[in-house]
C-alpha cells in the first residue's frame, strides 16, 4: 500500500482536525501527528530496511517544511482606539485677562449710568475720547485674549491604536499541499523499490554474494540426482565426491577419534562414533562435528 492511499483513507478525519485547529500554529501540530501516523502504517508493510529508512528521511523533510505550507484562508484585522479625555491646563495670563475684562465691564457700566442715571446710557451714546469708550474697548480685548489663551492651554492627547490580526487556515488547501508532498514521497519510494528488485535479479545464482562455479553446480546436481534416485549405493558414491570437492578446497572432512576430539561436541551414547564429521581447514575448525561416546 502506498503512503498516499493511507492519507486518502484518513482524509475526512484530517480535515475535521484542521478545521478545529483554526490557526496555522495549531494546524502544524495536526499535520505532524498525521505524518507520524502515515510513516508508522507504511513501515508496517515496507519490504526492506532501506525503504523504511528512505520513507523516514523524506517524511522528516516534509515535517521541516510545514511552516512554509500555503494555508491562509481568511485574515481578520481588529483595530481598537484608546484615548483619555482632553485636559485643560490653566493659563495664568488668561486668568488675569478674564479678571481685567470683568473689571472693565463693571467700570463701563458704572460710567454709563453715572452720565444718565435715570434713563441709562447705551453703547450708541458713547463717543470717541470718552473714558467709557476706552473701558469698553479694553473689556472686549481682555475677553478675546482670555478666550484665545484658554484654547491654547487645552491639551488634546493622542489616540492609541491597537491592532489584532487573526489568520484562519483553509483546511482544503492544507490537505492539497500535504497530498502533493506525499505523492512525491511515493514516487521516490517506487524508484527505490525498482532499484532493489533489479539488484535482486543481479544477485540470482550467487550464494552470500559469491557466484556459484560450474564445479559447484555439477556437485549439487549430482547430489540431488542421488537423492531422487533412491539408490543408497549411488548416494554414497556422490557423498565421496563431496568429500573430494571439499578436499580440493583445502577443507578436510574429519571423523571423531582421540586425536580429533577437540573438533567435536560429544554426547553420551551406547557406542563411540561420529554422528556428524567436523570440517577443518589448516587446523582451524570451520564447523564442529558431533560424536557419541560409549560408556
Amino acid at each position: 500500500m502506498k503512503m498516499l492511499d493511507i492519507l486518502e483513507k484518513d482524509k475526512d478525519h484530517l480535515l475535521t482536525e484542521l478545521t478545529r485547529a483554526g490557526v496555522p500554529e495549531r494546524a502544524a501540530g495536526v499535520l505532524e501527528t498525521e505524518l507520524d501516523k502515515l510513516l508508522l502504517k507504511y513501515n508496517e508493510q515496507a519490504s526492506s530496511d532501506r525503504e523504511r529508512d528512505a520513507a523516514a528521511y523524506m517524511v522528516k523533510a516534509v515535517r521541516h517544511s510545514l511552516p512554509l505550507v500555503d494555508s491562509v484562508g481568511e485574515t481578520k484585522v481588529w483595530e481598537m482606539q484608546e484615548g483619555a479625555k482632553a485636559k485643560h491646563k490653566v493659563n495664568p495670563v488668561a486668568l488675569i485677562l478674564l479678571v481685567a475684562g470683568l473689571a472693565c465691564a463693571v467700570l463701563t457700566f458704572i460710567f454709563m449710568n453715572s452720565i444718565k442715571p435715570k434713563i441709562g446710557m447705551t453703547i450708541n451714546d458713547l463717543k470717541p475720547g470718552q473714558p467709557g469708550t476706552y473701558l469698553l474697548i479694553a473689556t472686549v480685548v481682555c475677553i478675546l485674549g482670555c478666550g484665545l489663551l484658554r484654547r491654547i492651554g487645552t491639551v488634546v492627547p493622542k489616540k492609541n491604536r491597537k491592532q489584532q490580526v487573526e489568520i484562519k487556515i483553509d483546511p482544503d488547501r492544507v490537505y492539497r499541499s500535504l497530498h502533493t508532498a506525499i505523492l512525491s514521497i511515493d514516487q521516490s519510494l517506487e524508484e527505490i523499490q525498482a532499484a532493489e528488485r533489479w539488484a535482486k535479479k543481479e544477485q540470482a545464482g550467487t550464494i552470500e554474494g559469491k557466484t556459484i562455479s560450474g564445479g559447484e553446480l555439477d556437485l549439487f546436481a549430482d547430489l540431488l540426482t542421488a537423492a531422487y534416485s533412491k539408490d543408497g549405493e549411488y548416494a554414497l558414491e556422490k557423498i565421496e565426491d563431496l568429500k573430494y570437492y571439499l578436499h580440493k578446497q583445502q577443507v578436510e572432512v574429519t571423523d571423531y577419534s582421540e586425536e580429533t576430539k577437540q573438533y567435536f561436541d560429544v554426547m553420551p551414547g551406547t557406542q563411540t562414533g561420529t554422528i556428524r564429521p567436523a570440517l577443518v581447514a589448516d587446523g582451524k575448525v570451520l564447523k564442529k562435528g558431533l560424536a557419541s561416546r560409549g560408556r
